[in-house]
């Protein structure tokens, strides 16, 4: 196999995926072991290169262009937490840009202010209290760094990469997985751990109108292929989406319609808000119902759960799930659940990877352990909502982002469709929202292309 081209290796290992597929269940672990074959045999073969140009210090001059001023001093204007990741975020964009660079560009670069600054912000760590009371002593530093790089025309060496092209396959728990496709199919879909099959792409309708936004927005959705649709209490519109899977005459079944109980008051009538929200969306189920919220204490989620329960056992719910929940969290209801939740949906960011603290998904990147595999080990699918929107309060946008940017015109994509299938290939779903035609079209097409793994990093 290893004398065969490498792309004779790929059309050969995907028709035999292609083929397991028709068979039965209980073959699903060739299926893991013909992508196992078929990885493989690409990181051997697939010895070539290519130079790309990354812009670190493009990234780097931009986050910092998106702190205020105000957080150059001891300001309670500035948000901490923000200016905290954003600088943090330049710095390192600094680093590797300068490590990037040519040598004899280097002595003229300030690498040893940027190694002092970063130093700096070590030891501040990642307590708001400790960049309010220390880092004026570093921002003119930090400024004067990034003023000297401003007329700087980055000449940095390509760096090479391999040519890979696979994505990741998503973490599904029946014996099968689910490689997300390239080939234009939208109707890729993952098999809860309770054997509910859900798409992968979904549509959200999060602060959509509902003075009939909401309803053509649902609408065109359906016409353009989306089989998943992403609602709540708390959106009020409820009533826009039922109607709109209603008159859109596909069959209800063909349609995963996911809602949530938001009000904390009423986590303890859990049951008659979800009989009025049947009623608003005029259905007799849902496809997957969470919690938007951990709620006010333990005792009102074990009061909700225990009727969610109920509601599951009755048919009324075909899976269950949470939102907004950390680790910590989720760990105190899988001690209580006797139906465990197999679907979480949490804020997601290329900054701010599992969520904010402040909605209690907890920032990834400062923990010790990751939400991804620890779901993963769980059987807990998840969904990344507001992927090309900044963290909670934060900074920095992702569709701005140099980074993001760049990956977009080499692929000839939209930062959006970048951002989506980045997190389709870390393997959580999506549920990207729009009232314009055009641009649910555009948020729907990210099948028909893969992000190679440099671009994954």
């Amino acid at each position: 196999a290893l004398a065969l081209s490498v792309d004779g290796i790929l059309r050969m290992s995907s028709f035999l995926e292609a083929l397991f597929r028709f068979l039965p269940l209980r073959v699903g672990r060739l299926v893991l072991l013909v992508s196992f074959v078929q990885n493989s045999l690409v990181m051997h073969a697939r010895e070539a290169t290519v130079g790309m140009r990354v812009p670190f210090i493009d990234a780097a001059l931009w986050a910092a262009s998106k702190i205020p001023e105000a957080c150059d001093s001891q300001s309670h204007e500035c948000n901490w937490a923000a200016a905290a990741d954003a600088w943090r975020y330049t710095l390192a964009n600094l680093h590797l840009g300068i490590r990037a660079a040519k040598h004899d560009e280097r002595t003229q670069l300030p690498e040893d202010a940027v190694r002092e600054i970063h130093d700096f912000v070590a030891r501040l760590g990642h307590q708001d209290g400790m960049w309010f009371a220390n880092w004026q002593q570093a921002a003119p530093t930090a400024r004067d760094i990034i003023r000297s790089l401003q007329g700087w025309q980055a000449g940095s060496l390509p760096i090479n990469v391999a040519q890979t092209n696979i994505g990741t396959r998503f973490p599904i728990f029946t014996g099968r997985s689910v490689v997300v496709p390239s080939d234009g199919n939208m109707a890729s879909s993952v098999y809860l751990a309770n054997g509910y099959t859900m798409p992968i792409l979904g549509f959200g309708v999060w602060q959509i109108p509902a003075d009939g936004t909401t309803y053509q927005s649902v609408r065109w959705a359906l016409e353009l292929g989306y089989r998943h649709i992403d609602t709540a209490q708390g959106y009020g519109n409820e009533h826009e989406v039922g109607q709109a899977i209603r008159d859109s005459g596909i069959p209800r079944a063909d349609i995963c319609l996911v809602t949530k109980l938001t009000a904390k008051a009423e986590y303890g009538i859990a049951r008659q808000r979800f009989e009025q929200q049947l009623v608003a969306l005029q259905v007799d189920y849902v496809d997957i119902y969470m919690l938007h919220s951990p709620g006010n204490s333990k005792e009102e989620r074990q009061q909700a759960w225990r009727q969610l329960e109920e509601l599951y056992d009755e048919g009324k719910i075909k899976a269950l799930g949470v939102s907004n929940f950390n680790i910590e969290l989720l760990k105190e209801l899988l001690a209580f659940a006797r139906i465990r939740p197999v679907y979480i949906q949490n804020k997601y960011s290329v900054y701010q990877p599992g969520g904010s603290a402040g909605w209690g998904g907890g920032d990834e990147a400062l923990r010790e352990s990751s939400l991804m595999e620890w779901l993963a080990s769980e059987h807990i699918v998840m969904t990344g909502y507001s992927i090309i929107h900044p963290g909670h309060n934060g900074y920095l946008s992702p569709m701005e982002d140099p980074h993001v940017k760049a990956i977009a015109l080499r692929l000839g994509r939209t930062p959006s469709q970048v951002l989506h299938r980045w997190l389709l290939q870390l393997g959580a779903a999506v549920i990207p929202r729009s009232t314009k035609y055009e641009r649910i079209k555009e948020n729907g097409d990210i099948f028909s292309f893969a992000l190679p793994e440099p671009d994954m990093r």
